[in-house]
């Protein structure tokens, strides 16, 4: 019996995706380990692999948009045949219930390819949007599509329509299922700065010297890397760090993976290469999982201070904000100073307060000691 090919669902918010190509031809032999095709979605590009043992035996989608769970090939033993209403079959078009009938099986039904913002406002219009051209890609109904059959005069188009609604389900899912807690501290920053321009010239940033930093507090700290699952706490597979990076499409949090085995040097090194591969919309799958920290740093933004949400299923976020001299008081005395503000995020099911204030001054700790060290 053949094994269809279907596009799986890589995120919680994930809906639909685009096929890039496909790695094999019909009549490939494939395996379970077998890579099939590259599939792009709003944050990464994901290798889909066969689903079973056999020789590829029909491409039904080479390229181009498809909906999660749509049968895009078809997987089966050599010589076994495939009729041509199996090679077109998808879980958007379910096959009917065999219920027995003298005028034989109802048609398939016919699905209208749209968007999820357009398809969010037919519904809000009330339209069919069986009644509406589409002008995109492939006849794919737009947003802008049921605007114009409504005859209601269009709202101001948004930037990155679709990664927005993808990131704003994601969050609404994360900030509704993991109950918050924030722990805020102005940290002493003179340390950082002096560490900061002693390394500037060989490229490090900031941002690298916070993971470095964290890297090193983290293992102390085992609370940190565990995450909540099946209402049970579970540690992590290892010290996998993620970072924000602002993007065109949104923003995407790659990770680190084994942070703690990397040098200052080659933390910058692969958080460089993660940032530019996610500003060009190519990060692979596998480097946008297995972290349970995040760090968010906004520093370079100009912002002072922001309450970040957890990045579902992670444990904690850690958000910093710029670097700014004030007064502050030494011994009695009033002297100018390096503050920067640090404020974390974290799964309560998983860490309470006390130990959050605890991590935070750890983390003041830490970034003192490492930089004499340099």
């Amino acid at each position: 019996m053949p094994t269809p090919v279907t596009i799986p669902k890589a995120s919680i918010s994930m809906e639909e995706g685009t096929i890039l190509k496909w790695l094999l031809a019909e009549g490939d032999p494939v395996s379970p380990e077998t890579l099939l095709l590259e599939l792009e979605t709003d944050k990464a590009i994901i290798d889909v692999p066969a689903p079973a043992h056999g020789i590829l035996l029909k491409i039904v989608t080479h390229h181009g948009l498809v909906r999660v769970e749509e049968v895009v090939g078809w997987v089966g033993e050599l010589g076994e045949s495939l009729d041509t209403a199996a090679s077109q079959k998808s879980v958007e078009a379910p096959d009917q219930p065999n219920v027995a009938s003298v005028e034989g099986p109802p048609p398939a039904r016919t699905i209208t390819p749209s968007t999820p913002a357009a398809r969010r406002r037919a519904g809000e219009l009330g339209i069919d949007l069986a009644t509406v051209n589409g002008s995109g890609p492939r006849g794919r109904i737009t947003e802008e599509d049921v605007e114009r059959a409504s005859a209601v005069p269009p709202a101001a188009p948004e930037p990155a329509d679709h990664a927005r609604g993808e990131l704003g389900r994601a969050l609404s899912h994360a900030w509704q299922t993991i109950p918050h807690i924030h722990i805020s501290r102005h940290l002493d920053a003179d340390s950082l700065v002096v560490w900061t321009e002693k390394l500037r010239p060989r490229g490090i940033s900031v941002t690298d010297i916070l993971l470095f930093t964290l890297a090193r507090l983290a293992p102390s700290m085992p609370e940190m890397t565990h995450c909540w699952r099946d209402g049970r706490l579970e540690p992590a597979s290892g010290l996998h760090l993620a970072f924000a990076v602002d993007t065109a499409k949104g923003v995407v949090a790659p990770v680190i993976h084994d942070v703690d085995s990397l040098s200052l040097e080659q933390i910058s090194q692969r958080r460089r290469e993660l940032t530019g591969a996610a500003r060009r919309h190519q990060t692979r799958m596998a480097d946008l999982s297995g972290a349970v920290f995040t760090l968010s740093n906004l520093g370079m933004t100009g912002a002072d201070f922001f309450a970040p949400i957890v990045n579902w299923p992670q444990t904690a976020i850690l958000a910093t904000g710029r670097m700014t001299t004030e007064p502050v008081v030494r011994d009695g005395s009033i002297e100018i100073g390096w503050r920067m503000w640090a404020n974390v995020a974290l799964d309560h099911r998983v860490i309470d307060g006390a130990a959050g204030a605890r991590f935070l001054a750890r983390l003041q700790q830490t970034l003192n000691q490492l930089a004499k060290e340099f």
